[in-house]
């Protein structure tokens, strides 16, 4: 990459990547939001276990290619 070049950021091409690796965190988190269409309550308990995996696979992609 030259001076003039802005760099790129990976993580969102790396965070999408990393959603199909937590399937079952992915599934739970879209049933809680079909579940609670139109009603009340939350699926933050899922998105954070879905969040939770998704980081622990992008950190290790990102920081593999650091020195």
């Amino acid at each position: 990459m030259s001076d003039d070049e802005e760099p790129v950021d990976a993580r969102p091409q790396i965070q999408a990547e990393c959603m199909a690796k937590c399937p079952t965190q992915s599934a739970n988190y879209e049933s809680c939001k079909e579940r609670i269409k139109g009603g009340e309550g939350d699926c933050e308990p899922w998105f954070f276990d879905l969040m939770h995996c998704v980081d622990h696979c992008v950190a290790h992609k990102i920081f593999h290619g650091t020195k």
